[in-house]
């Protein structure tokens, strides 16, 4: 693929049942949000109430981020905008509370990296983690409103996983990050050169691709997510910067349910 790719919300239609190596029940349908033949994979989904998603024996580090309902997880209640992160072949299952509806992502290739920034994860002690609105790490003000789920630093798992909020027109510096990303526009909208995405949409960026973009006047809010621990590099011939929650003077608020 190119070293970015956009899927519009279009593209794709709403479709019953799931296309990954997870078992379902009750009424669920599903929208692909990443392109073929990247090494990440996403996906919106529906959930009728009382719908379940169940995690089987092999899988990667994945995050399921709830846009709208609730899901109850291990016996904890993701509300909306708070997220799941299941780590690496954890075996769980998750329930709609009322009608649901997410953004679920993981890897293509389900071994847990190995060779990160933070080397590899812990082999034991697997579990889930359910984060709310607030987030493991945020940074808040009146325009800004962006928050960690999951920064690549816990000791079991590996999984970035952070919303990005502004409410003005914010322009980013070009830059690139050392691992592949999906960046899915949750509201508002964002644009890169000529092209726009709007809510529902996803650019898949790939590790070393420097890129920029702009906001919509009115703001954004998308989720950005990676597989392992990146760096961050803004100008060329500078030093790659580290990212995660507390290298980035985010506040820790640890909203853990």
């Amino acid at each position: 693929m190119a070293k970015t790719e956009v899927v519009h919300v279009e593209q794709h239609e709403l479709v019953p049942g799931y296309p990954t190596r997870h078992r379902v029940e009750g009424g669920i349908r599903h929208r692909v949000a990443s392109p073929d033949g990247f090494s990440l994979w996403m996906l919106r989904a529906e959930l009728d109430d009382g719908s379940t998603i169940a995690w089987l024996a092999t899988h990667g580090d994945e995050a399921v981020y709830v846009l709208e309902g609730a899901l109850e997880i291990d016996g904890r209640v993701t509300p909306a905008k708070g997220a799941a992160i299941v780590e690496s072949n954890v075996v769980t299952r998750a329930r709609a509370l009322g009608p649901t509806r997410i953004v679920h992502m993981g890897p293509r290739d389900p071994a847990p990296p190995v060779d990160g920034l933070n080397g590899s994860p812990a082999t034991e002690g697997h579990g889930v983690h359910v984060v709310g609105p607030r987030g493991t790490y945020a940074n808040t003000s009146d325009t800004i409103d962006s928050h960690y789920y999951a920064d690549s630093t816990c000791p079991t798992c590996r999984i970035t996983l952070l919303s990005v909020g502004r409410s003005f027109g914010y322009r980013s510096e070009p830059h690139s990050h050392t691992q592949d990303e999906l960046i899915h526009v949750v509201a508002g909208g964002i644009n890169l050169g000529r092209r726009r995405l709007a809510s529902g949409d996803t650019v898949a960026i790939a590790a070393g691709a420097r890129y920029g973009f702009r906001g919509d006047d009115d703001g954004f809010v998308f989720l950005n997510y990676r597989r392992d621990a990146s760096l961050q590099l803004l100008t060329h011939g500078t030093t790659p910067r580290m990212e995660g929650g507390v290298v980035n003077d985010m506040t820790p608020v640890m909203d853990l349910r």
